[in-house]
């Protein structure tokens, strides 16, 4: 009888864990076609559980789970894990590894209005922060965030050196804007050693959503300097991208992208020859809810050069690279 009644107290215990436990996630697949391969190709890009505990009206807890293609094989990983507890007077504290929070487009396949990402995104911003982050929202719509991390995407920090940032945002009905800005040392890789990277960038993001209409820009700037023997290598870029989403009605909608990247130093393309790029890059994308969370979109997207960085389906140099996709997304 006593071991019946403490196995129905572990089960009322566990039973009010998983009442508080909520689990979600997603699966993206597509179909990308190139007319420079000459083939098209179906691939599984992304499958995610993210599995979110509150643990009390004061503590949350977050796992996202996520398994990404990597080439041809499927790479296991932790996009976020997070802590966050959330004070009396409304701010909160966040430890762990999270998304970082700068920029405009959002990471995950579900909350993207096109299958790519711009080329800000790609090259400008880092992706996930490892570190601790406060940020507290005021009644007028302002809102603060501070963080102090290992680096961009970096889960450890082997120099010891960390990066600080933050984010002020304003909302106010439909419109919201922000202005952030991130800074700090890391080590990085280098041909021979292990190298000192300092990165510094000012990013600008807004957007304005009212009915069947979303607009949504970005400003980024940033400065990269590697510690070389003798001299430093200094590299700076300039970015920007402009969005606009209509829906037609409940079940199509069309994207329009337009983004532009200034290479200024070879930081992020390298060079074609000794000429360094800027580069553009116009995505259109008509999207469809099939059907209660799932839905699809046709992607095309041509990026376009200053000078012949591309290669053609002849193999001779070109200035410009256009890529189809076929993407179908379903969450839960």
């Amino acid at each position: 009888m006593r071991k019946l009644t403490i196995l129905m107290a572990l089960l009322l215990i566990a039973g009010g864990a998983i009442a508080q436990t909520e689990m979600t996630g997603f699966v993206d697949a597509a179909y990308t076609w190139n007319p420079a391969d000459a083939a098209g190709e179906f691939g599984l890009d992304q499958v995610e559980l993210d599995i979110f505990h509150q643990a009390s009206d004061k503590t949350m807890l977050r796992t996202d789970l996520e398994w990404v293609k990597d080439g041809e094989d499927m790479v296991a990983q932790v996009e976020q894990g997070y802590m966050v507890y959330t004070a009396d007077c409304g701010g909160s504290f966040t430890f762990g590894k999270f998304n970082a929070p700068i920029g405009f487009e959002l990471l995950d396949a579900p909350d993207m209005y096109q299958y790519s990402h711009a080329l800000v995104f790609d090259y400008g911003l880092p992706t996930n922060l490892t570190g601790a982050m406060l940020d507290y929202g005021f009644d007028s719509g302002l809102s603060v965030v501070g963080y102090i991390v290992n680096g961009w995407d970096a889960n450890t920090s082997a120099g010891k050196t960390n990066t600080f940032g933050g984010r002020l945002g304003y909302e106010s009905g439909e419109f919201f804007c922000g202005l952030s800005g991130i800074t700090g040392k890391q080590d990085v890789e280098g041909e021979a050693d292990t190298q000192e990277l300092t990165r510094t960038v000012i990013d600008v993001d807004l957007g304005y959503a009212r009915d069947a209409w979303t607009f949504g820009g970005e400003f980024n700037m940033g400065t990269a300097t590697v510690a070389m023997p003798g001299e430093d290598m200094e590299s700076e870029w300039m970015g920007l991208l402009a969005m606009s989403h209509y829906d037609f009605n409940d079940r199509v909608g069309l994207t329009v992208r337009y983004d532009w990247f200034d290479d200024a130093d070879g930081w992020a393309f390298g060079m074609v020859g000794t000429e360094y790029q800027v580069r553009q890059a116009i995505a259109i994308a008509p999207t469809f809810a099939i059907a209660d969370n799932c839905g699809a979109l046709i992607e095309v997207r041509v990026d376009m050069s200053d000078q012949d960085a591309f290669v053609d389906a002849d193999g001779d140099p070109t200035g410009s690279d256009l890529n189809v996709a076929f993407e179908m997304t379903y969450s839960w």
